[in-house]
């Protein structure tokens, strides 16, 4: 092969993953796995519009997408509010001209025993977690279609496939998002929009050290094949493949990052 023709391959090969001129909604992004996705777009060459219920710190992190030189939006949403979410895509194609990535990243930890479940707790794990997300599609869809690179990312939890005893709202509601994803990858398909999911392991977010102590992260990580927790940004590269043309022919998958904790 001459050298050429190698060069052309890998500058090929770096446009795989190249999302300039593209944007990205991402929910849940002024933190945790959501920020580093969002970051990790911005370096993409997208544009990336973070939602999230408070609004400083969506700017926060709009702050540091323009430090990397990109351009960002912030959108105070409460995603379980059917007009939070259509003025979150308003607000998106007005600013940037339209939508080309939907990242379901938000969501709430709230979890019950069964004894504990309760009508008003559960239907407000079940709208954030679940309903949100299909809000947010349904809102966006004619923009991504339009985009012809539309792509949906779910964030779902490796909580939805192991028994999880006194958690009866996180674990279910995010394993009916994994099949929320099947569903909508297969109505989306012929308007070229792809859906997918990413199943997270543990990963080291606010989140996680707010609500396990060190002792019990230690025994998780042990418990992995590679004997670690996951740093958030080692999400943006699985987030960056199913978001970019290098996943053209990839929908309707749920991809696992867990360390080999399922395996």
């Amino acid at each position: 092969m001459a050298a050429g023709q190698d060069a052309g391959m890998h500058a090929d090969l770096s446009a795989m993953f190249d999302l300039s001129g593209r944007t990205a909604i991402v929910t849940g992004g002024s933190r945790g796995l959501g920020r580093a996705m969002a970051l990790g777009f911005a370096k993409a060459g997208a544009n990336v519009v973070i939602a999230s219920r408070k609004l400083e710190s969506c700017q926060a992190v709009v702050a540091e997408v323009e430090a990397l030189g990109g351009a960002g939006l912030a959108v105070a949403t409460r995603m379980q509010e059917p007009d939070d979410v259509a003025a979150l895509v308003a607000a998106t194609v007005e600013r940037f001209g339209g939508i080309s990535i939907v990242v379901n990243n938000a969501a709430t930890v709230l979890d019950r025993p069964l004894d504990g479940v309760e009508p008003a707790t559960f239907a407000g794990a079940f709208g954030t977690n679940l309903l949100a997300p299909m809000l947010l599609v349904q809102a966006a869809r004619p923009h991504l279609a339009a985009s012809g690179h539309g792509a949906v990312l779910n964030i779902i939890s490796i909580a939805a496939d192991r028994a999880t005893p006194d958690r009866y709202y996180y674990p279910p509601v995010k394993a009916a998002l994994a099949q929320v994803t099947r569903s909508m990858a297969r109505d989306l398909a012929g308007e070229g929009i792809r859906v997918n999911a990413i199943s997270p392991g543990t990963f080291r977010t606010d989140m996680v050290t707010k609500a396990f102590d060190d002792r019990t992260l230690d025994a998780v990580a042990r418990s992995t094949p590679l004997g670690r927790i996951g740093d958030p940004d080692e999400l943006v590269g699985p987030a960056l493949l199913l978001c970019s043309d290098a996943g053209s022919f990839v929908t309707g998958e749920v991809l696992t990052v867990d360390a080999g904790a399922t395996a």
